[in-house]
């Protein structure tokens, strides 16, 4: 009995190159802000935000930074592909979501997890997106609320605004009650 390859059969020299891992890093309060600029009922379409992140490769992680107080919300939010990121607030009305999000990014990046970003955000994002560009790494920004002539699009491969994921919220949207975790 032999151990042979059927005719034809080569072993490559060179493995396939693998896509990169992307992380989706969203800043769930200015994401808020920015598709409410335009319609204050306007809710974000996340399970897009996941999809077009995934577009650039296959998503190894995705999170949503915020206070997370509603429940339903939260739900939302991990029902699209969001894993949401409780950032508890320093101050009335201060969540230092973009800090947090600005941490764990440049420790996936360091850490070799990832090899492409995928972020929703303003023009906070600039320290993050300078590290990644530094790497060598391409960064979408998905649902930004970053300034037209602002540093962030400069250093972005790809760039699209928060409005193009809007929708209006449902009937059930508008009138359901919150339900708070605390």
């Amino acid at each position: 009995m032999s151990n042979r390859y059927a005719e034809g059969i080569t072993l490559s020299d060179t493995p396939p190159a693998a896509e990169p891992r992307v992380a989706l890093l969203v800043d769930y309060p200015a994401l808020l802000r920015a598709v409410r600029a335009t319609d204050p009922d306007a809710v974000p379409r996340l399970s897009d935000l996941v999809r077009r992140a995934a577009t650039l490769g296959p998503v190894f992680v995705a999170r949503a930074y915020g206070a997370w107080y509603d429940v339903d919300e939260a739900s939302t939010a991990f029902n699209a592909g969001l894993d949401p990121v409780f950032v508890p607030p320093v101050g009335p009305g201060s969540v230092p979501t973009m800090s947090s999000l600005i941490a764990d990014g440049l420790s996936l990046i360091r850490s070799g997890q990832v090899q492409a970003l995928a972020l929703s955000g303003d023009d906070r994002l600039l320290p993050l997106m300078a590290a990644a560009r530094a790497e060598g790494m391409p960064i979408a920004l998905i649902a930004h609320s970053c300034a037209p002539d602002g540093p962030c699009l400069k250093l972005a491969d790809s760039a699209e605004r928060a409005a193009a994921f809007a929708r209006g919220q449902t009937r059930a949207e508008r009138y359901r009650r919150t339900t708070n975790v605390a």
